[in-house]
């Protein structure tokens, strides 16, 4: 394999890796304060990425389109705590109320699969670039071509992370949220509100979901069947990395995405089959993932 190969292929694999980060990020911040997951991350991030394809369309700016798409992500993550969660609260005794959001969330993933493959159909859709003018813009560094929206990607998603993990140690809310994972009937005493704190929890989900599904149009061909296989992949992710730590999950998604592009370069009829069997073998060596015991973990 060539030098510049590799780095394209290395690149490439940190921007998928970089979308994986975002997604199972959303999976941790809900397991955190309420030990339940979106079930249907991976296609809240499928409706955010024809969500901006559909705004985009109608020539809406691209910054509006951004935020059109951030905030109806935010009104589904809201909906899906208030329909699909809470009421399962009442019921948590039972073997139902206890599992029952697993049906639900899952549930609802289906819904906007089928909402979706009635409007466009089962065939896939190329979204336009976001920060170039073609999907092939190369930017040529040392004689090395790099794809600019693939740059543009990992830069993004480390941002969020970022900015996510300050929110979360050193911002009230974030704070709270760690206050109700830690112990919701004393968060209750000292006047926090554990059901906002729920919503808050799942509308950030959804929004970390929203900013995957925005970056991961120019990158991949987007179909309404992609979401289960980033919902598993970020799962993946969110075990290997360790489900206590965000920066652990983001690098637990960039290895991931680079394991996955040099194996399908070495084989491209197995080449998903690899890093899945190598991550099985991480999480069976250490169950809590590479960086959940070195985790700021309160529980």
């Amino acid at each position: 394999m060539q030098i510049a190969t590799a780095i394209q292929l290395l690149t490439g694999g940190l921007a998928m890796g970089a979308i994986y980060s975002l997604v199972a990020t959303g999976l941790y911040i809900t397991h955190l304060a309420t030990e339940r997951v979106n079930f249907g991350q991976g296609d809240f991030l499928m409706a955010a990425a024809f969500l901006t394809l559909a705004t985009r369309a109608t020539g809406m700016p691209l910054i509006v389109a951004i935020c059109l798409v951030v905030v109806a992500l935010g009104i589904m993550g809201w909906l899906l705590e208030r329909i699909a969660i809470r009421p399962l609260d009442r019921q948590r005794a039972s073997p139902i109320g206890a599992y029952g959001w697993i049906l639900t969330t899952a549930g609802v993933a289906f819904i906007l699969q089928n909402i979706v493959e009635l409007i466009y159909g089962k065939s896939s859709q190329y979204s336009p670039p976001l920060f170039s003018d073609s999907r092939d813009n190369v930017l040529q560094v040392m004689g090395v071509g790099l794809v600019v929206e693939e740059l543009l990607v990992i830069v993004a998603a480390v941002v969020v992370v970022v900015l996510f993990y300050w929110f979360m140690f050193r911002t009230r809310w974030g704070k709270s949220i760690y206050a109700v994972a830690f112990n919701p009937e004393a968060a209750s005493l000292l006047g926090i509100s554990t059901g906002n704190v729920k919503i808050a929890v799942f509308v950030i989900a959804s929004i970390l979901a929203a900013v995957a599904g925005v970056l991961i149009g120019p990158l991949v061909t987007v179909h309404p069947q992609m979401g289960l296989i980033f919902t598993i992949k970020a799962l993946i992710v969110a075990a290997v990395g360790g489900f206590s730590n965000p920066f652990g999950i983001l690098i637990g998604g960039l290895m991931f995405g680079v394991a996955e592009s040099m194996s399908n370069y070495a084989d491209s009829s197995f080449g998903d089959l690899y890093p899945l069997l190598a991550a099985l073998v991480i999480i069976a060596i250490w169950p809590s993932g590479l960086f959940g015991e070195r985790a700021r973990d309160v529980r």
